[in-house]
């Protein structure tokens, strides 16, 4: 059974620049422990923990480039 998230980060109007600035500082944060947990977790050839820990690194990241994604002002080239 495939338990991937297929949500899609919905920017909300009262999103501000600061508010981003929180959620891609704490983001950095998750990820950061997430990635130490998966290389403890593949030192002691613990390969499935390391592999879950890899996947919630990766959407962890994911989410974070989309909230940074949902906040870039659209440019259009011309």
């Amino acid at each position: 059974m495939d338990t991937r998230s297929t949500h899609q980060y919905q920017p909300t109007p009262e999103r501000t620049p600061e508010r981003t600035a929180q959620i891609l500082r704490e983001s950095a944060i998750v990820a950061r422990a997430i990635a130490r947990h998966r290389r403890e977790a593949a030192l002691q050839a613990r390969t499935e923990e390391a592999q879950e820990m890899e996947v919630l690194h990766r959407g962890v990241c994911r989410t974070a480039l989309e909230v940074v994604r949902a906040n870039q002002p659209i440019s259009r080239v011309a």
